[in-house]
């Protein structure tokens, strides 16, 4: 079994940030095991919209996919964690 953790995060490091700045994240963590291909994903864009997949064949589930938009504060703050860590 293998476990893959990608966290993609692309923004103006150097400098001041402003809010005009391009900001986007991927979180994939996912692996190949007895159900197949399964994995959880998060993707915040520079617009606000956070999506969300989860893909299990567990007992023959589905794939379950969310999408909704975020305020400029919560982008900004987790742009401001992402920047601190």
């Amino acid at each position: 079994q293998h476990l893959y953790i990608i966290l993609h995060a692309m923004t103006e490091i150097e400098g001041n940030c402003s809010s005009h700045d391009e900001f986007y994240v991927r979180y994939y963590v996912g692996h190949r095991g007895e159900f197949g291909h399964e994995f959880m994903e998060f993707e915040l864009s520079p617009s606000g919209k956070l999506r969300y997949a989860n893909n299990s064949n567990y007992r023959s589930s589905t794939m379950i996919r969310k999408e909704v938009y975020i305020s400029p504060a919560v982008v900004e703050e987790t742009r401001r964690i992402i920047q601190s860590s």
